[in-house]
């Protein structure tokens, strides 16, 4: 089960409670894995969001919640979005990534409704209001004089 891909404690937990094990067996199996390296939330945590943010770019907020869905501590999640943020160009770069795919799937927008459009997008995305804004401010400047 370890073999295909990296899990957090806590899945690997809920999935052997799924197949009702013992609760002091699963403690003996998660802490045999931590020794052995086989199970490391961190690892864990980088290879979901590198994975998640490459397929769909998202903002820092969305990626915290998504970790901490996984099982991952709030701390942890923190330290593992600095690190993969920080890989990526920060907050900005991932938000450029995710305009750039917008724009390539939709085109540059020709009036106000379509960069509004764009901006409903990014914001869904997560994406903090003022990073947004500073990069849609080209368009915007273009649409209201």
């Amino acid at each position: 089960m370890l073999t295909r891909r990296d899990y957090s404690r806590a899945g690997i937990r809920a999935k052997l409670r799924a197949k009702h094990h013992l609760s002091d067996d699963i403690d003996l199996a998660i802490d045999k894995c931590i020794e052995w390296g086989y199970l490391d939330d961190q690892r864990f945590g980088r290879s979901r969001l590198e994975s998640r943010l490459q397929r769909r770019p998202a903002g820092r907020s969305d990626a915290l919640r998504d970790l901490q869905r996984q099982g991952l501590t709030e701390t942890m999640s923190k330290v593992v979005a600095d690190t993969v943020f920080e890989q990526l160009g920060g907050e900005r770069g991932v938000l450029d990534d995710a305009f750039d795919r917008w724009v390539a799937r939709q085109g540059e927008p020709e009036n106000l409704a379509a960069a509004k459009r764009c901006f409903d997008h990014l914001i869904r995305r997560s994406f903090p209001r003022y990073l947004v804004l500073e990069k849609l401010s080209i368009w915007l400047e273009d649409f209201t004089g």
